[in-house]
């Protein structure tokens, strides 16, 4: 057996491209994703009421569950003053959603904007 350092190489060499070519065969599969909910239909929502002398600034993500008959629940309000927490469950309570047939994550994003009237 010829033991030469060329041939050495060119072993490793071969080894090194059939790794390769697994690696990019895997490159080029389809990734892997999580199969989406039911599309959400909201049918009905209160406005929002936020006491005038709640002050807050920013934005606030709520994340909450749609139940299988469309009603909301696991309402988790961000951390922020407890007067606008307690408005934002209280809105995302009021939502009803065309029944998905299962609970089915969900979010909405209120954003605090000021300006003058006729802006």
């Amino acid at each position: 057996m010829n033991s030469s350092p060329y041939h050495i190489r060119r072993r490793l060499g071969i080894a090194g491209l059939f790794a390769g070519a697994i690696v990019l065969a895997g490159c080029g599969s389809a990734p892997t994703v999580a199969p989406k909910g039911p599309e959400l239909q909201l049918l009905e929502s209160k406005p929002l009421s936020v006491a005038e002398t709640c002050e807050v600034t920013g934005s606030y993500f709520v994340e909450f569950t749609v139940l299988s008959d469309g009603t909301t629940g696991n309402i988790q309000a961000p951390p922020g003053p407890p007067c606008m927490q307690q408005a934002l469950t209280a809105w995302v309570e009021t939502f009803r959603y065309a029944p998905p047939g299962r609970q089915t994550p969900a979010g909405v994003e209120w954003l605090m904007v000021t300006g003058r009237k006729g802006s």
